[in-house]
């Protein structure tokens, strides 16, 4: 007998259900739900890249409003202005770094496996 992905998904939320006495555990929910651990994390992934993306591009449109406000002598003494720059390069760092471990699984690991 063959099983389909819903059937695989909904035997895995019963037995998830049989578990726990009580609610089951989000993280072990979320997976169930979205078919499985590989799913999940090309989920979270995903969003995360969304996110740091959309902050990004609006820490971006913040900086150069901000330079726009102020006069050219007053930029490097700007703390909000520095602050801005900050955040707009930990985002793009970010979604770089989430780009480059999407295109090279194999130097994603390497890098994780030198941080510990």
């Amino acid at each position: 007998m063959v099983r389909t992905d819903d059937a695989i998904g909904d035997s895995s939320l019963t037995d998830l259900h049989r578990r726990y006495d009580g609610a089951p555990p989000r993280e072990a929910l979320r997976v169930a739900t979205l078919g499985g651990a590989v799913k999940a994390n090309a989920l979270r992934r995903a969003a995360a890249l969304a996110l740091n993306e959309r902050l990004a591009a609006d820490a971006r449109l913040a900086t150069a409003r901000r330079r726009a406000a102020l006069p050219a002598r007053a930029c490097l003494r700007d703390a909000w202005l520095a602050r801005l720059c900050a955040t707009l390069a930990h985002h793009r760092n970010a979604a770089i770094r989430l780009r480059l471990d999407d295109a090279n699984p194999q130097q994603a690991d390497q890098r994780k496996a030198y941080s510990q």
